[in-house]
This record gives structure tokens, sequence and C-alpha cells, in this order.
């Protein structure tokens, strides 16, 4: 089993340390977290009675949320090194948000939009002097669906040997387009 270190709140590791032959007073502990990249060092207290505190910040300046390794933890008695304890750890976020955002559509998967998007075109002609475009407005009243944005888009673009702008006018992406619609 994995032990947990959060991104988003302190951590804190507890243990309950036995030293013999010397004093806990004289002796240190840290821990130790490492992964693939990179290894980090956390400096502890022992208290006379055994209880042992390291505390860790909270990961997401160093470990991001899914960040895995291994952790010990070091303790130094009279100058002698142990490492009585190791275990692997994960990174996870305590809390956590989901947005879950729906598109709206009616029944017939048509668009549905209360603002009114102008596309200007100025007249162009296509190899048989035919007019292919003029001005298309596009409101909640007459809805579009989906795959017609795309036929617009297609279809002037196809016609276009350069792009028609004017000081006033520019042509919106498909992209924008939808982006207003919605």
């Amino acid at each position: 089993m994995s032990y947990k270190l959060y991104t988003d709140k302190p951590n804190k590791f507890n243990c309950d340390i036995q030293i013999e032959g010397t004093s806990l007073a004289k002796s240190k502990v840290r821990l130790v977290l490492e992964t693939n990249d990179i290894s980090y060092m956390f400096y502890g207290r022992i208290e006379n009675t055994g209880v042992c505190e390291v505390k860790i910040p909270k990961t997401k300046d160093f470990l991001s949320e899914g960040s895995i390794g291994n952790m010990k933890l070091e303790v130094i008695a009279d100058d002698v090194f142990f490492e009585p304890w190791s275990s692997n750890f994960n990174v996870v976020s305590d809390k956590k948000i989901n947005v879950n955002v729906k598109e709206n559509y009616n029944k017939n998967n048509d668009v549905v939009s209360d603002k009114k998007i102008n596309v200007n075109v100025k007249e162009n002609y296509n190899k048989n002097n035919d007019v292919v475009y003029n001005k298309k407005n596009i409101n909640s009243k007459n809805k579009i669906k989906n795959n017609e944005i795309d036929n617009i888009l297609e279809n002037f673009s196809k016609t276009q040997k350069k792009p028609i702008l004017s000081k006033n006018q520019f042509f919106l992406t498909k992209k924008q387009i939808l982006e207003n619609l919605l």
C-alpha cells in the first residue's frame, strides 16, 4: 500500500521510534522522497517520548498530482545511520472539482442560440460569372445544423482566390462563429 502525499494540504509524517543504547535527544531524523528524477529531504524531530514528526509542505510546488516514488525514514543516532522504514508513495489532491459543460441543442440536433451573427461576404463570381455569395444572417429564428457551418465555410473558401478584406470587415473562423453561437 502506498503512502499518500497531498498537493493541496500540508502533510505530516508521524511514527514512534525506540532507540536502544543512546539518547533520543542526540538522535536526528529525516524523511527522504525519491522519484525517478529528483530526491527531496525533510528534517523532523524526535520527542523524548519517542514520537517522531516530519512536516512536509503541500507538494504542488515540487511534486505534481500523480507523481510516484519511494520514501524512507532515516535516523542518525550517535553517528550511526539507520533506515528503519520505507514505503512507496503517490501524490494526490485532497480536493477535486469536475466540470461537465453541456452544449445547448434541441431535439433535431440544431444549435440553439439567442445571439445573432452576421457574416458579410462581398459578391464573388465563379468561372461561369455566377454570383456565389451575398450576405448570410444566422440567428435563433433560422437555426443552423452543425454541418451547415462547415458547408458555408468550405464553399466560400473554395471560391476565393485571395481573402477579401476591407477596413470595416473581417472574416470569422469556424471556431469564432461557433463561440458566438454558444
